[in-house]
């Protein structure tokens, strides 16, 4: 047992000293049950999702025997602060995981109930001063359709695969903003310090055609999530709230995928009623970490496949003088959520951009059949040897190139579904350093020239964040030194002994690999089926390579998993749909 399941136990002890009544036998296998769920990513256990299996009885009884206990509040009739709540729809939550949850969904539909923050007739102004307005009789274009949506309305999500232009749309709402007032206060962030950091290398790139954007991004601030909100990590809490709003005119969070209900919760929190929120991520990718995810919820909710909201669709005909497909009683949701489809980076990769539209289809059959076509950009390999040998030259030059820093940790990566096992990062770690000294290199030390690092604890003191990547150089006066890319400026160099926890990483997992990009990629995934292996993890595995993915294992193992996509269980997709 890991994780809660390991606590399980002692949490059901607890709860039964603060004195629960009834079928306190019943009531312990809840709670094994409630913890498992949440494991698995779930945000709540809903009852008829077990009811009838032993040792639970069906849900109307299973319902009395929890009320009954004392420690359970029912959401609708009991405010008393208990550990865990019961809804109407007879589903069982955390107290905390109800509250962030509840909190989302509130913000949310507050923000839709307000009115149009800008007019069409002005926004098609500033499109045509930007250059922006597509020429009459066009086809759609999406992009400039998510900007529409996010300058009408104070939030707005923004999903997409990649390559499909989700940063240069965020580009052309913030000049359009910008347009409008220059000094305004943007804050860049994401769940990790390389994403975010990303996000900005690529705003600057497009901030070369958008003056206004350029002047925002001058003063902007770039920052994870958790600083933006001042973690404060001795009490587990954050200094940003509704008594300390934060001061920002705009807040954009990139890779939204990968943050949790209660993140997302705190910082709707700390959002001045004049501020606005964009959400921007891939729905498709791994959700995140910890249990939930709500821009999953939100696109579901939205369901913008079907088409957009009737008030979006009129605002675009004024705007824009395109015709939208919109979807019969849509929720208020569908005016604020849009999807890219269209990819741009992949036109010339037949395989990785074929297998990402296929699996943004839910078709696995064509996702099974480009990994098997043979494509160059999507090649695949049966054994270790032939699965190595392409990259061998990819390896060498990054431990031992002339290349900047930035180039040498993004030409080429190992991925893998797993930590540890013969397909995991720590074992394909192993393999790629005997292969260096196979070339005569050293790596019997910990800094050892060409050592690729992956930061996985946050140091606050340092700068240092999870999951940002640094590559052990040699500094000026001959030092090893650890040098970690900053976009257009000089690297910064730590010394090895002043990083936080890290591990090499030649190799590393799906997860720890979301918000990165690779030239090539080398995905390794298990030669049998384990839980881990799903539809998310192996689409977020391929499309993390922007020129070539070459897929280890037996595609026979792959087709289940191709067609599995997970669904976290939770109310928040609920209460949105809800909301008109």
């Amino acid at each position: 047992m890991t994780g809660l399941m390991s606590l399980a136990p002692h949490l059901a002890d607890l709860l039964l000293r603060r004195g629960a009544l009834g079928d306190t036998t019943l009531l312990r296998a809840t709670l094994q049950r409630l913890w498992a769920d949440r494991e698995q990513g779930h945000v709540c256990l809903p009852l008829a999702a077990a009811a009838g299996q032993k040792p639970f009885p069906d849900a109307a009884t299973w319902r009395r025997a929890l009320l009954a206990t004392g420690v359970v509040a029912d959401a609708d009739r009991d405010d008393r602060p208990l550990p865990l709540v019961l809804d109407a729809q007879d589903r069982l939550y955390l107290r905390r995981d109800r509250a962030s949850e509840r909190a989302l969904a509130t913000f949310v539909q507050r923000r839709l109930q307000e009115p149009p923050r800008i007019a069409a007739n002005a926004l098609r102004a500033d499109l045509e001063a930007l250059g922006l307005l597509p020429a009459a009789g066009s086809e759609v274009d999406w992009q400039l359709v998510a900007v529409a949506a996010a300058a009408r309305a104070s939030f707005a999500v923004l999903t997409g695969g990649p390559g499909t232009g989700k940063t240069t749309t965020v580009a052309r709402w913030l000049a359009v903003l910008a347009r409008r007032e220059p000094s305004l206060r943007v804050a860049l962030c994401a769940p990790t310090g390389k994403a975010a950091a990303r996000l900005v290398d690529s705003l600057r790139t497009a901030a070369a055609t958008l003056p206004s954007l350029a002047d925002v991004l001058a003063h902007c601030e770039a920052t994870t999530l958790h600083r933006l909100l001042g973690y404060r990590p001795t009490d587990d809490a954050f200094a940003r709230g509704p008594e300390r709003p934060l001061r920002h005119d705009v807040v954009v969070v990139d890779e939204a995928s990968m943050a949790e209900p209660a993140l997302l919760a705190t910082l709707c929190g700390a959002l001045p009623p004049t501020a606005r929120l964009l959400l921007v991520g891939d729905r498709d990718q791994l959700a995140a970490v910890g249990a939930g995810q709500p821009l999953g919820d939100l696109c579901r909710a939205a369901a913008p496949e079907r088409g957009v909201g009737r008030a979006l669709a009129t605002f675009c005909r004024e705007a824009l003088r395109v015709e939208l497909p919109t979807q019969d009683g849509a929720p208020a949701l569908a005016d604020v959520v849009v999807s890219l489809r269209k990819n741009h980076r992949f036109a010339t990769r037949p395989g990785i951009g074929g297998f990402a539209t296929a699996m943004a289809n839910r078709r696995s059959d064509e996702a099974l059949a480009a990994l098997h076509a043979g494509h160059a950009d999507l090649p695949h390999a049966l054994t270790i040897d032939a699965a190595l040998q392409p990259f061998r030259a990819a390896i060498l030059a990054a431990a031992t190139g002339d290349a900047d820093v930035d180039s040498r940790l993004t030409g080429f990566r190992v991925l893998t579904a797993t930590r540890h096992g013969p397909h995991g990062a720590s074992t394909w770690n192993a393999r790629i350093e005997a292969l260096l000294r196979s070339e005569g290199l050293r790596t019997d030390r910990e800094d050892y020239l060409g050592r690729p690092i992956l930061v996985v604890a946050n140091d606050h003191q340092n700068r240092l964040y999870n999951g940002d990547l640094g590559l052990v150089v040699a500094d000026a006066q001959g030092r090893h030194v650890v040098a970690f890319p900053r976009g257009a400026e000089e690297p910064r160099l730590v010394p090895l002994h002043r990083l936080p926890q890290h591990e090499t990483a030649w190799a590393m997992t799906v997860h720890k690999a979301q918000g990165s990009e690779f030239d090539d990629v080398l995905l390794s995934l298990p030669d049998k089926q384990i839980e881990l292996l799903d539809a998310p993890l192996i689409y977020t595995g391929v499309t993390r390579g922007r020129r070539r993915v070459l897929v280890h294992g037996d595609l026979a193992v792959l087709a289940p998993a191709l067609a599995h996509w997970p669904d976290r269980s939770s109310g928040l997709a609920e209460a949105l749909r809800a909301a008109r």
